[in-house]
């Protein structure tokens, strides 16, 4: 992604400049640039078709090292990210230390150019929000590493094998460039995450770069000026309207078939290599050379933003923009060009030093550091809790399936766990009836009811839910297709909940009105525990900042989960619904634990708050249980 300086492109500039202002422009969430992560696709094109040009040049010209290659790359790539993460380490330390441990696990995959991988393996349901993270966005450098370290290795290898002739190179390119693509349009509908993160199914991206320079200098014999340069303008249209979102091609996810759009029009703009005046505007120039460091620096601007809960007005949109820019334009000219870290043990040392300090922040109790004793607590149990206890709370591998578990991973054993002397009631869900399962066990015992769980991740417990991750729906199909058909007679009553707010209002009545159908016919009643707040982050960082700079709780609250919670009062379920949204009687942290330990779930200190609601409304005077039945 840094920029490059073989002979002189103007229109590449011109496209490091789209991409840029789109990446940045999106993640400021401004209208017009719905879709300016595509801004990647480009990158990801250009570097491709640079990288081409180098190695098989230099290959030409019998002049290739292997080692030289990637040393180059490092110290074009390298430094610029070892003093962003410098950078923000020194700084999350003095005002946002319950962060440290997250962003040393991201650092270090970052500095290791893995976080993709890791970013796919560690994303899920109880993990910190993709949002929240400082160094989300090295997601594309580690697949552009990754490719800078295998191409070569390939090219020289169908280079040993076709005894060095060239012609045979863009056979090999397309070869590999449509098993890369096949692997995405595979993986696109089974797997997104997996897709999006994975350097397989992004590499055709940058193989359609390389590509393009096997064939440019053919392509501009063919093609007079006047045509070249209608393409460019054509290209350059298709890509303005694509990063506008005007296209709307992010409904089947991304990437997916319509990535091709701004790869070929990339593609096609570097092959006609035109050269308007608008591509040489010093601008244009100065944008793209610090469009590197300007990408590095603007998204933990962004999410820092988030923490100290700045609002989203045009000023301080204007503000991260000025400064992010200003930001980068000093990285590049100080870093990237004049840096000391240029020099191999300059640069081998301080990565040695940022990979060393942060394996040891993963490893080290961080909240060790921290002398006040209250924001030690808060960050001791925001790390601890979802690895430590939140297995209790929830019953994973057994009654709650977790989002990338399989149906099989659910232990159904323990539903045919029947009282044939007290009353089974079942408790039927998502993660947000899951993180109320333990309370609801202990009122269950102290109340002679056998509590069953068929909870799971991101699935609405309805009759025909529509699939988002396979395990958790298995669950559902099987609950609502097999299992209450053919046990209805011993449930005596269902405890329902969700995340209602995380679906659309035409969604979540459909949804109800299968549910109230259904356990209408089977004669069973339910009672439904109603929505829960979120917040904009993980809420025990928000009571650290309101110790530490008094910003009000109330800030980071998410009004459409206000607004679900009133509609869902009124609605038809009123009668059954148990309103636990923002219970004046709950108390937010007694100094060493908080009522959630993330942005959106309550831990048991915060469940255990509502007893007395649960006891009265789900677990009134039990009547004695009918065997016969």
């Amino acid at each position: 992604m840094p920029a490059r300086k073989i002979d002189f492109r103007y229109d590449i500039a011109f496209l490091r400049a789209i991409a840029i202002v789109s990446v940045v422009l999106f993640h400021l969430g401004l209208p017009y640039f719905n879709d300016g992560y595509m801004g990647v696709d480009i990158f990801f094109v250009l570097s491709g078709y640079l990288m081409t040009k180098m190695i098989l040049g230099r290959m030409d010209q019998g002049t290739f090292r292997l080692v030289d290659f990637y040393q180059r790359r490092l110290t074009r790539i390298l430094p610029a990210l070892l003093v962003l993460i410098i950078f923000f380490y020194i700084l999350l330390y003095f005002v946002l230390g319950i962060k440290l441990y997250d962003f040393s696990r991201f650092a270090l995959s970052s500095s290791l150019f893995v976080s993709n991988i890791y970013y796919y393996l560690s994303s899920g349901y109880f993990q910190p929000a993709s949002q929240l993270n400082f160094l989300l966005h090295t997601w594309s450098l580690s697949i552009e590493w990754q490719f800078y370290v295998l191409y070569p290795l390939v090219l020289m290898g169908l280079r040993r094998l076709t005894g060095n002739r060239s012609q045979y190179d863009r056979y090999f390119l397309y070869v590999l460039g449509a098993m890369s693509a096949c692997c995405m349009l595979y993986y696109a509908p089974r797997n997104q995450s997996f897709t999006f993160y994975m350097f397989h199914t992004r590499a055709w991206e940058l193989l359609v770069g390389g590509i393009v320079f096997l064939h440019e200098k053919s392509f501009r014999q063919l093609l007079s000026s006047r045509i070249r340069n209608t393409i460019a303008i054509a290209c350059t249209v298709i890509l303005l309207l694509s990063v506008s979102g005007l296209l709307e091609m992010r409904s089947s996810g991304w990437p997916s078939v319509f990535t091709l759009i701004p790869v070929i029009a990339t593609g096609l703009l570097i092959s006609v290599r035109s050269d308007f005046k608008l591509y040489r505007l010093s601008a244009v120039r100065f944008v793209a050379a610090s469009s590197y460091s300007w990408y590095l620096w603007h998204w933990p601007l962004i999410v820092l933003g988030t923490y100290f809960s700045f609002s989203r007005q045009w000023y301080y949109l204007l503000a991260v923009f000025v400064l992010s820019f200003v930001l980068g334009a000093l990285s590049y000219r100080f870093v990237e060009i004049r840096s000391f870290l240029r020099a191999p043990k300059w640069l081998l040392a301080t990565a040695l030093v940022v990979i060393t300090t942060t394996f040891l922040g993963t490893q080290f109790p961080l909240h060790k550091l921290f002398a006040n004793p209250q924001e030690a607590n808060l960050i001791a149990f925001h790390h601890q809790y979802p690895r430590e206890r939140a297995a209790a709370q929830y019953g994973f591998g057994g009654a709650h399936l977790l989002s990338r578990a399989r149906f099989e991973d659910f232990d159904t054993t323990r539903l045919f766990q029947f009282s044939e002397t007290q009353p089974n009631y079942l408790l039927l869900g998502d993660c947000h009836a899951g993180m109320f399962a333990h309370t609801l066990q202990q009122l269950a015992n102290e109340n002679n009811v056998n509590l069953l769980q068929a909870t799971g991740d991101d699935v609405f417990p309805a009759p025909h839910v529509k699939p988002i991750f396979a395990g958790p729906t298995s669950l559902m199909h099987y609950i609502y297709g097999q299992y209450l058909p053919q046990h209805s007679n011993r449930i005596d009553k269902v405890i329902l909940s969700a995340n209602y707010a995380g679906y659309k209002k035409s969604e979540v009545n459909d949804y109800l009105d299968s549910i109230e159908a259904y356990f209408a016919e089977k004669n069973i009643p339910v009672i439904y525990i109603g929505q829960t707040e979120s917040y904009t982050v993980e809420y025990p960082a928000i009571e650290t900042l309101h110790l530490k700079f008094g910003i009000d709780p109330q800030n980071y609250l998410q009004a459409y989960r206000t607004s679900a919670n009133n509609y869902l009062k009124t609605s038809k379920i009123a009668d059954k619904y148990i309103d636990v949204y923002r219970s004046p009687l709950l108390k937010s942290t007694d100094g060493a634990e908080s009522y959630m330990y993330d942005a959106d779930h309550f831990s048991t200190f915060g469940t255990e708050q509502y007893r007395s609601i649960f006891s009265e409304r789900i677990f009134p005077s039990q009547p004695q249980h009918d065997t016969e039945g």
